[in-house]
């Protein structure tokens, strides 16, 4: 098998898919300065199916699927099936707002999605309508459960760290890893879109790890190979707390992805200026020129995106498009 490894040795295992930029939420983190209104084309069902064959040829192993919401294609179903059925790709997951999970929760695991990640920034009700601009949190708390039920585990709850904004919630979301078995995770904010929110609302993973110590003894944990998270336990759990710091303590020396949008350009880093174009090659289904062109792709994959700096002009054009 010809594996991807990149100029500085790092082996590619793993692809990030965003299969829409489409969102049912407005979150303003999310947010960017970009027309996000303009209808774009997307990768067709048949499109993704001859993409992880391909990539599964190339020693790709871990597909996540992402966003926008990728639970607003109709097609869901088919695309992760038709990666699942690629012997070499091992681990599927889907990053989703958890809005629609309780319909496709079981559907999805029968037809091989290994977990899934919900984002959940806030167990108040208020707030989360402030943050996401709708009035979904009953939803997204019965996808929660939905998942556990289907089996959709070790389930990841994905929380955005925004001072001023959910603070508040950092031990009650803490402490749903004592409720039940799963591992919730704090992210750094980053900036996107060069929309100001980031400068105003910046927390650190230090601030949010010193008010959890505030109120509980915790453990150093252990995460999965290759994972980006540093993990924590609060004694007497049943599950994780994590923290992902792309911005005070970035992970890119152990970097083992690059990200396809749902309109076909690969970027090899979150944050890359340059991107490679494969959506004539996928349509084609040219299976030379796609390989030609994902090797490429990895070939320009930095070192890391280096330190972010709240005055500098260094931001994600647009996480929807992306998919984090």
């Amino acid at each position: 098998m010809n594996y991807l490894i990149d100029r500085f040795g790092r082996k590619i295992t793993y692809i990030r898919f965003s299969v829409t930029s489409r969102c049912n939420f407005n979150c303003m983190y999310c947010v960017s300065h970009i027309d996000e209104g303009k209808k774009t084309e997307e990768f067709t069902k048949d499109d993704m199916a001859f993409l992880f064959r391909t990539v599964s040829e190339l020693g790709i192993e871990k597909v996540r699927i992402t966003g926008g919401e990728p639970l607003l294609r109709k097609d869901i179903i088919d695309i992760v099936r038709s990666a699942s059925i690629n012997e070499n790709i091992n681990e599927i997951v889907l990053t989703t707002n958890g809005s629609l999970l309780r319909q496709f929760a079981q559907p999805l695991k029968d037809v091989g999605l290994t977990r899934v990640n919900i984002s959940l920034d806030t167990l108040r009700r208020e707030v989360f309508e402030e943050i996401t601009q709708r009035d979904f949190f009953e939803n997204v708390m019965d996808g929660v459960s939905a998942s556990i039920n289907a089996g959709l585990t070790p389930l990841k709850i994905n929380t955005v760290l925004m001072k001023g904004i959910n603070e508040e919630d950092v031990i009650p979301i803490a402490e749903l890893s004592l409720k039940y078995p799963v591992v919730v995770r704090f992210i750094e904010l980053m900036p996107v879109g060069n929309n100001g929110f980031w400068k105003d609302h910046y927390m650190s993973f230090t601030e949010a790890l010193d008010i959890i110590k505030s109120k509980y003894e915790l453990n150093v944990g252990k995460g999965a190979k290759g994972e980006v998270a540093d993990y924590y336990e609060i004694v007497g759990s049943e599950g994780k707390i994590g923290f992902i710091t792309p911005v005070s303590q970035h992970f890119c020396d152990t970097c083992n992805r690059i990200r396809i949008t749902a309109m076909g350009k690969i970027y090899p880093c979150l944050f890359s200026n340059e991107s490679i174009d494969i959506w004539d090659a996928v349509k084609l289904q040219d299976s030379d020129e796609l390989i030609k062109l994902i090797e490429q792709s990895v070939k320009i994959k930095p070192a890391a995106h280096g330190v972010i700096k709240k005055d500098d002009k260094q931001f994600i054009k647009n996480m929807k498009e992306l998919g984090g």
